[in-house]
């Protein structure tokens, strides 16, 4: 293995990790997912794959945020219009 090889194998090695270790973080976050809709306290089903594909998470550094469909249909029509009215 040449110098070139293994310094290009020990980069890779280190952007491998980094990525895993951002990865990681993200999903320990998804243990604190709420129970709710944050707007309208709708009851979400962790164990419903219908529930898991039409409801929307939002990470942020300091929490985990659980919007239902309805509520988050609206908060976007309310950016839509936000952004319209700046124009």
């Amino acid at each position: 293995m040449s110098s070139l090889e293994r310094t290009l194998h020990r980069r890779q090695e280190k952007e491998t990790k980094k990525v895993e270790k951002k990865l990681a973080k993200i999903l320990n976050k998804f243990d604190k997912l709420p129970n709710n809709c944050l707007v309208c306290d709708k009851e979400f089903d962790k164990k419903s794959k219908k529930h898991a594909m039409e409801w929307s998470v939002v990470v942020k550094p300091d929490a985990v945020r659980l919007y239902c469909p309805v509520c988050w249909a609206s908060a976007l029509d309310t950016i839509d219009k936000a952004r319209d009215d700046q124009q």
